[in-house]
């Protein structure tokens, strides 16, 4: 009876009957799983539905903290007639974005390359029963809104399109094909090997904000690749202006809304180029880039408050992402008051807590943390940012934040996606072990859940994209959780010099060019999908793009010489597409520099390199590895031979900064 009672309810919550999503792993899935809409998961049976049935393909694709994703759900999905609507006429899939970046980075790169437009969450594709594009955008309105037809509009139009007119239907497809045609066409790059620097400067100096610092206008996101390459190019060749736009956009954003400064951590942008208001979800890829990237800056140009915000990001992380050793994907911005409300205050429930507490500078710390009557964020909700204006901060903060902490304690945070990626994982496992700068417990931290995940995802040789937390792995590995992995195991070596690493991160590249480069091309998957893998950095580093850099680590480690020439052989076939937009493919670029200038190595014994680390991380050129060697001395060598031997670190900086120099002449 109980049971009957619950499935009953169920039904007049959702208005109908699970759909096909409802055994899916992904929480994303999972949310849509009781619509109107007879979802599919992308896969063969659905795809191959669509062609039996002879009918046109509804794609959705979107993410389970994603706010417009819910707004569509709540407008659309949900909606009886939108549903009929798909129901009779289309084969309707879902895809969450994580578990199958592969999927949904195809599909965004059509949208850019078919609509100009800015890549984004829900996407939203009509596709013909072979699975080619007549329509392709974002969210979608449920009725005609701003000049945009709605579903109710957009639906019905095509399905007769597609009944009545395949002529017209056949036109619209070879008009895309001959779109993406002529943007795949590559011309030859005409930067010279010394510009390429001095070139991807220039393209960033003209989209910095001047004003509220960081790159383009609104939204505004903190790009952690394209502030890294400025920072490296910086070191090898002292452009000051490279060095500028780091130092204000991480200033910028260190005081900004895009920074949690309650509890710590960034979210993933920022709404408005002032950086006042974010889009409150965090996503572990965003923590993970931007703790390496504060503790880097901080080794060259100490700081105490970088310190502080990497520490306080780790412990937020840890608290809000972290489960058994590993780290969960995402939180959302949204509770169930609204967009935010977690997060923000309103001006009378800070007064009164401050003065309940006897604080009596509360109106100037409230100034400072910019809490005001009429609210920053909307219906007088303020967004907690640092008011630069002030000379220092006020007396009391930490005494105000805390009580600001408080006050979150009686509210329901935010969903939490339970997925464990391998890939993101292994980029926050790799995070600690940079920021152990700070504190050696962290690399104990990271060497720990760096043995988890591997106990987790990989299994018996193969290795996954990873798992819901409570369940077993499902989806074979991608590019990305091969080359973040591989990234991983050699910073593990760095930090531990324990050859295991060295040696899996070894075996586990060989497969990785083995399964993802095909026909001279490289793939994102090694599925019958083959999506076709890019040099841009998007939301977080691109997978391409860093595989160069870790088969560069792989070579100069162990001194393979043929995996070297291997490396710098698909530089150069694909240096005109990288110099295509140089601007856009940063961590490219930078391995095109650094490939150029070459890797620097320093050996000595464990004891000797364990003492002297944080040492070697503070010497200005970007491009050092380390590794062991059976000696008391310390050597620093280049890819082909040692050019410098003593048995006194500090003569070892002297050869380190002329062989430095020497290069610039080159370069």
């Amino acid at each position: 009876m109980k049971l009957l009672y619950i499935l009953l309810t169920c039904t007049l919550l959702f208005g109908a009957q699970p759909n096909a999503l409802i055994n899916s792993h992904s929480p994303y899935l999972l949310q849509h799983a009781h619509n109107p809409v007879s979802w599919y998961p992308w896969s063969q049976k659905a795809l191959q539905k669509a062609k039996m049935e002879n009918k046109l393909i509804f794609l959705s694709i979107g993410y389970s903290t994603c706010h417009w994703c819910h707004v569509m759900a709540k407008e659309s999905f949900e909606n009886q007639e939108v549903a009929k609507l798909l129901n009779a006429d289309y084969i309707s899939i879902k895809v969450d974005k994580e578990q199958m970046p592969h999927i949904d980075t195809h599909f965004q790169n059509l949208l850019v390359n078919l609509k100009d437009e800015r890549r984004g969450w829900p996407l939203n594709a009509i596709l013909t029963p072979n699975q080619e594009v007549i329509y392709i955008t974002t969210y979608i309105p449920a009725t005609d809104n701003y000049g945009v037809e709605g579903m109710k509009t957009l639906l019905p139009k095509m399905a007769q399109l597609w009944k009545k007119n395949k002529e017209q239907i056949s036109q619209i497809v070879a008009t895309n094909q001959k779109i993406l045609k002529t943007k795949k066409v590559v011309h030859k790059s005409t930067i010279q090997k010394d510009k390429i620097a001095s070139a991807y400067v220039n393209l960033m100096k003209k989209r910095f904000d001047k004003i509220y610092k960081g790159f383009d206008k609104d939204p505004k996101f903190p790009l952690p690749t394209h502030l890294q390459t400025l920072l490296n190019i910086y070191q090898l060749e002292g452009d000051k202006e490279a060095f500028s736009m780091v130092k204000q956009s991480l200033e910028a954003m260190s005081y900004g809304g895009i920074y949690d400064q309650v509890e710590g951590g960034f979210y993933r942008y920022s709404v408005y180029a002032d950086w006042t208001i974010p889009h409150f979800e965090k996503m572990l890829y965003t923590q993970a880039e931007l703790i390496s990237l504060y503790t880097k800056f901080y080794i060259l140009f100490p700081k105490e408050r970088y310190k502080g915000i990497v520490l306080d990001t780790i412990k937020e992380t840890e608290r809000r992402f972290g489960y058994e050793g590993l780290y969960f994907s995402a939180t959302n911005a949204d509770s169930k008051k609204g967009e935010g409300r977690y997060f923000v205050y309103t001006f009378d429930e800070v007064k009164n807590a401050f003065i309940k507490a006897h604080i009596k500078n509360y109106e100037e710390l409230m100034d400072y943390l910019d809490i005001t009557e009429i609210g920053n964020f909307k219906d007088e909700f303020s967004n907690v940012q640092l008011n630069t204006g002030f000379d220092k901060a006020p007396n009391h903060l930490q005494r105000a934040l805390q009580i600001l902490k408080q006050i979150r304690k009686s509210r329901e945070f935010p969903f939490t996606d339970k997925k464990i990626l391998t890939g993101w994982n292994s980029l926050m496992i790799k995070s600690l072990f940079i920021a152990s700068y700070f504190d050696q417990n962290l690399k104990h931290k990271a060497e720990q859940s760096l043995k988890i995940l591997l106990k987790k995802v990989y299994i018996r040789g193969a290795l996954y994209h990873g798992f819901y937390y409570n369940q077993a792995p499902v989806n074979k590995a991608l590019l990305e959780d091969y080359v973040y992995l591989v990234d991983l195991l050699q910073t593990a070596y760095m930090y531990t010099y324990n050859k295991a690493y060295l040696q899996l991160s070894g075996y586990l590249l060989k497969q990785t060019l083995q399964k993802f480069y095909k026909n001279k091309k490289f793939y994102l998957d090694d599925t019958d999908f083959k999506a076709e893998a890019s040099y841009l950095d998007k939301y977080y580093v691109s997978p391409l793009s860093r595989l160069f850099h870790v088969l560069l680590t792989q070579a100069n480690l162990t001194y393979d010489l043929k995996l070297l020439a291997k490396t710098r052989g698909f530089l150069k076939d694909q240096r005109d597409t990288i110099l295509q937009h140089p601007d856009k493919h940063p961590e490219a670029i930078r391995a095109l520099i650094r490939s150029s200038q070459k890797d620097v190595i320093v050996k000595s014994n464990k004891h000797n390199l364990t003492k002297k680390q944080n040492d070697i991380l503070g010497l200005q050129y970007p491009f050092i590895l380390r590794t062991t060697q059976m000696t008391d001395k310390y050597l620093a060598c280049d890819e082909k031979t040692c050019f410098a031997i003593d048995k006194k670190f500090e003569n070892i900086v002297k050869y380190i900064k002329q062989y430095k120099e020497s290069n610039d002449t080159a370069f």
